[in-house]
């Protein structure tokens, strides 16, 4: 096997020419990620992390079947779950308050006395 400089010493000045107009400059900035590659959503950070042994066995038990995911990422899944369904609470309790006829007179009330 030639090394790469042993490959150059074969080449021909017209051979190593056109090699050379084969290869194109990049434009600047042409390396960069894609946008939306860099949202958190989309990025998978190196933690580390002490679980109780059952959660843990919980977990690798689960993905012990054939096509099942493994287990990190049933982990993952799971507190994503958990992080949606917070948001949904938060904005459905924020909608019952502000769509709570009784509620409202009795802010408006507390608020006169202030």
């Amino acid at each position: 096997m030639l090394t790469k400089t042993e490959k150059e010493e074969d080449l021909t000045e017209d051979e190593l020419d056109l090699h050379l107009d084969k290869m194109k400059r990049l434009p600047r900035g042409s390396f960069k990620a894609k946008p939306n590659a860099t949202k958190l959503k989309n990025c998978k950070i190196k933690i580390s992390l002490y679980l109780d042994g059952d959660v843990l066995e919980y977990f690798k038990k689960r993905a012990e079947p054939p096509h099942a995911a493994p287990y990190q990422t049933q982990i993952n899944h799971e507190l994503r779950r958990v992080m949606e369904n917070d948001s949904t609470d938060a904005a459905s309790l924020e909608k019952d308050i502000l769509n709570n006829e009784e509620f409202l007179r009795a802010l408006k009330e507390k608020l006169a006395t202030i």
